[in-house]
């Protein structure tokens, strides 16, 4: 039931925020727009984007060193498949999906795994805050923005304290686990201990100040990419705006992103991403046609090899990722 009402309340607020972007559209003008685009510097776009694919596989190697060496296939394979479960599934169902992927492949632990993937999430979220108070500093970001770039740093600044508190007492956490388990030892809670245990493996990375600081360095360019494949799309379009206003933007749609939403990030991806194009002195239709060429740009190409990886890997029973067993290794 919990389940279904998240789900009603991402649909919800990503009908609200789609009919906020699509507001005043004429369709006239809209098509005029989109049959000038030059589709080379699309492609360009689509390809570019998967640098930064390529930089997240090798950012979580090194996550995942801690647990055992993995071959770059095997994470490139897993990370696709996981994206495209992002964009097909509602609340990033695709995390586990990459993560049961890797266990098919590798025999890694889907618990520990978990705990790379949170990992990678908070730092994501905290170089993403990172931009948009570095935006704040020089531009005065849409009001509804500003509450969000705060709550933001709030809520991934204090995820990342609680990992390091985690990964440096982890075998104080462990001898407190065990005990709680002599106290209370159930089915359940037997899994769960087992579970927060094989969890904590996965954050051995922040025990490592030079493997994090890589781990850093990495989610810097990953970021950096991002924005460069906003920029490439960019020149398919008869305007232009400065690579400054394309960070802003980056930061504004990822943090809305995390919001509930429909699948694909309908909705919450436009509507922030029109709102700072606005701000920026772009006229509307020409930023609501940008922004939407822009979320096909990177949701369509991902989608697709997810897909053919998804069936290659013979995976067809487990379409519905609340089917993937439970972290049991």
């Amino acid at each position: 039931m919990r389940r279904r009402g998240l789900l009603l309340l991402g649909m919800a607020l990503s009908g609200v925020l789609l009919a906020w972007t699509l507001r005043g559209l004429h369709l006239e003008e809209w098509g005029r727009i989109l049959r000038g685009l030059e589709l080379p510097w699309m492609l360009a776009g689509a390809l570019f984007y998967f640098i930064a694919v390529v930089l997240r596989t090798w950012r979580w190697g090194l996550l995942l060193d801690g647990l055992q060496p993995t071959r770059f296939r095997e994470r490139f394979v897993a990370l696709t498949i996981g994206y495209m479960g992002n964009n097909l599934y509602p609340a990033r169902a695709g995390e586990l999906l990459r993560a049961y992927v890797l266990q098919r492949r590798c025999g890694l632990s889907l618990s520990a795994t978990l705990g790379t993937i949170v990992v990678e999430r908070v730092l994501d979220g905290l170089m993403v805050v990172f931009l948009a108070l570095l935006a704040l500093l020089f531009f005065p970001l849409p009001t509804l923005l500003r509450p969000a770039v705060i709550a933001g740093g709030l809520v991934f600044g204090g995820a990342l304290l609680v990992l390091l508190g985690m990964a440096q007492s982890i075998g104080k956490l462990r001898a407190a686990l065990e005990r709680f388990l002599h106290y209370r030892s159930t089915p359940s809670t037997e899994r769960l201990v087992g579970f927060l245990s094989r969890f904590m493996e996965g954050l051995v990375v922040l025990q490592r100040p030079a493997r994090a600081l890589a781990v850093g360095g990495l989610t810097a360019l990953i970021w950096l990419a991002e924005a460069g494949t906003y920029g490439l799309v960019l020149m398919a379009f008869p305007f232009r705006t400065s690579f400054f206003s394309l960070l802003v933007m980056t930061a504004a749609v990822n943090l809305a992103t995390a919001l509930p939403s429909a699948p694909g990030y309908v909705g919450t991806f436009e509507a922030p991403g029109v709102a700072v194009l606005q701000a920026f002195g772009i006229p509307p239709n020409m930023a609501i046609a940008y922004i939407l060429v822009l979320h096909l740009v990177l949701w369509l190409p991902i989608t697709l090899l997810g897909l053919s990886l998804f069936f290659r890997e013979g995976l067809r029973r487990a379409v519905r990722p609340v089917q993937v067993p439970p972290p049991s290794s």
